[in-house]
């Protein structure tokens, strides 16, 4: 199956924070949502090291960009 995200007229605030509540695919889930909103903000970006610790590189080496 094929998923669309439509965003015309999708309000966006200046800041978007998720929390992980310590769990890893929460981090990993929620960081895509940057190609969408102009900045995100994840909680304890540092629970991917659980699973997949190159994760936060990796989406850099795609162009993301991480402060």
């Amino acid at each position: 199956d094929t998923y669309h995200l439509k965003t015309a007229q999708v309000y966006q605030p200046e800041d978007v924070t998720f929390d992980t509540y310590e769990d890893h695919r929460m981090a990993m889930a929620f960081a895509p949502l940057a190609l969408v909103f102009d900045q995100i903000k994840i909680a304890e970006p540092q629970v991917v090291e659980k699973s997949y610790p190159d994760f936060w590189k990796h989406l850099q080496a795609q162009a993301f960009v991480i402060d």
